[in-house]
C-alpha cells in the first residue's frame, strides 16, 4: 500500500493544502492575515475531496520557512500536533525549494533563482539548482539582503536561470540573461514530489526534531 502524505504550506499571504493519495489533491485560498482561521478548515476539505481518514495519513510535510513568522508557526504547530497525534514523521520542507519545485513544474527550471520581500528594505534570496537526482541544491545560499547585495551576486551569473518570487521589481538585473516567471508564492501540491524524495531517503523527523527558518539572524549591515 502507498504512503499517504498531507501538506501544508502557511508561509505567505496564501495558505494550501495537498493530499497524495496515489494522485495529488490540493486546494488554496487567499489567506492575508487569517492563516489560524482558514488553515484547519481547508485540512478538513482536502480530507473530504480525497475520500482519506485522518488517521490513514502515513507523513506529514510542511513549509518550514523562510516567510510570513505567523503562517509558519501555524503550519508548524498543526504539523507537530498532528504528528503527535497520530505517531507518524514529519517533513519540514524550505519555502524556496518549494518555490523552485514549481518552477520545474511548470516550466522544466532546473536554476532557479528567488526573491521574495521580507521586510523594508529587506528580501530573502536563495539560489537553487536540481540535480541529477531530483534534488535541489541550494539551502546553503538562503539568506536576507539588501536589493544591492542580491544585484551583486547575480550580475555575475550567465544565463539559463529563472527568476520566481515576488519582489524582482524592486531588484535591478540583466534582464537579457534571466528568465522572470509568474510564480509568486508557494503551493502545497509541490511539496509533494519533495516529501517523497526525502522520505525515500529516509530525511524526515519526529515532531520535536526541527528548526523552523526565519534568516532574521543571517540579516547584516554589510
Amino acid at each position: 500500500m502507498s504512503n499517504i502524505i498531507l501538506a501544508i504550506e502557511c508561509s505567505m499571504n496564501y495558505c494550501s493544502v495537498a493530499i497524495y493519495k496515489k494522485k495529488i489533491y490540493s486546494f488554496l485560498t487567499k489567506c492575508e492575515k487569517k492563516h489560524t482561521v482558514k488553515i484547519l478548515p481547508i485540512i478538513y476539505k482536502i480530507l473530504k475531496i480525497s475520500n482519506t481518514k485522518l488517521q490513514e495519513i502515513n507523513y506529514i510535510a510542511f513549509s518550514q520557512g523562510p516567510g510570513n513568522f505567523t503562517g509558519i508557526r501555524i503550519a508548524t504547530g498543526i504539523s507537530q500536533g498532528l504528528s503527535c497525534a497520530l505517531n507518524i514523521p514529519i517533513l519540514g520542507i524550505s519555502t524556496f525549494s518549494i518555490l523552485a519545485e514549481q518552477a520545474w513544474r511548470k516550466y522544466k527550471a532546473k536554476k532557479v533563482l528567488v526573491v521574495m520581500n521580507a521586510q523594508i528594505n529587506k528580501f530573502y534570496y536563495a539560489k537553487y539548482i536540481k540535480n541529477s537526482k531530483s534534488l535541489w541544491i541550494g539551502e546553503k545560499t538562503e539568506s536576507l539582503l539588501r536589493e544591492n547585495q542580491i544585484s551583486n551576486k547575480i550580475n555575475n551569473l550567465h544565463k539559463n536561470w529563472t527568476l520566481v518570487g515576488n519582489s524582482w521589481n524592486h531588484i535591478p538585473y540583466k534582464k537579457k540573461i534571466f528568465d522572470q516567471k509568474d510564480i509568486f508564492f508557494p503551493h502545497a501540491k509541490d511539496i509533494i514530489p519533495l516529501a517523497l524524495l526525502n522520505i525515500n531517503l529516509k530525511k524526515f523527523m519526529n515532531y520535536n526534531q526541527f528548526n523552523i527558518k526565519y534568516l532574521d539572524n543571517l540579516f547584516t549591515k554589510k
